[in-house]
């Protein structure tokens, strides 16, 4: 049975002050649940029906709380229209990251990407091309929404995403002489450019691109062409298409 409390606390969690104040944040749906149970992330508790909980093996798992709850109970806990038989309030984890981590790998780094959808499907862009770390701006959108778990599709327990001030960002990453890439619509082609294994690639806001204060610390300015009269690509389409080709190139021995 779930308490008032708790479903008072999980409708909290909807907020991003209710998240920061108590280091929670909420996953739903059977396939997300099953993913962050069989991550490093901690589970405050985990709410599922009795169907869902036989099907874990719960007594294998290391849970701090674990509460059966009816159909009912979960759709009045639930933030979703169609809920599942499934609820996981877990502990935000620490971020525990050092600049040399970026070495011999590709990096994304967004500039107040603000829509939780785009920032979902980016997370889960970059966990289908093995990039492992994602910068974000303090601007970009909180991680730990709801909206943003929901678009990972799971994706949020394999890819970090570190939130911090991108100019102190570049400076220090200076020292590692990464390539830095950038989405510009006054870019070289990126099918023609030569891409390396390694650097970042800065995604800037859905509205106004890679910010001014930015520019200087790109030396690499990438563009996809178009071949119809749309304006722009949704930024989360133009991530997918970049990592692609970066991939391309490293598979084709380019």
């Amino acid at each position: 049975m779930i308490s008032k409390n708790k479903i008072k606390q999980i409708k909290s969690l909807s907020q991003k002050k209710s998240r920061s104040k108590n280091k929670l944040f909420l996953v739903e749906g059977n396939k997300l649940v099953t993913e962050v149970i069989h991550s490093e992330i901690e589970i405050e508790y985990l709410i599922g029906t009795t169907d869902f909980l036989s099907s874990l093996k719960t007594e294998e798992l290391e849970l701090n709380e674990l509460i059966e709850a009816s159909q009912v109970e979960i759709n009045k806990a639930s933030l979703l229209q169609n809920p599942q038989q499934s609820i996981a309030v877990c502990r935000i984890p620490n971020q525990d990251f050092t600049i040399n981590n970026l070495t011999g790998r590709l990096t994304l780094c967004l500039d107040t990407i603000q829509d939780p959808g785009n920032l979902g499907t980016i997370i889960r862009i970059a966990d289908w091309f093995g990039i492992q770390t994602i910068i974000a701006s303090p601007e970009t959108a909180d991680l730990f929404n709801p909206k943003v778990i929901q678009a990972t599709m799971g994706a949020f327990c394999r890819v970090q995403v570190v939130y911090t001030n991108l100019i102190n960002f570049f400076i220090e990453a200076k020292i590692l002489e990464l390539p830095v890439f950038g989405a510009f619509m006054e870019g070289e082609n990126v099918y023609d450019m030569e891409l390396s294994q390694e650097g970042i690639i800065v995604m800037g806001n859905e509205g106004n691109g890679i910010s001014k204060e930015l520019e200087p610390f790109i030396n690499h300015k990438l563009h996809i062409p178009g071949y119809k009269t749309s304006e722009s690509l949704n930024v989360s389409v133009a991530t997918a298409i970049i990592c692609s080709e970066f991939r391309r190139q490293v598979l084709s021995g380019k």
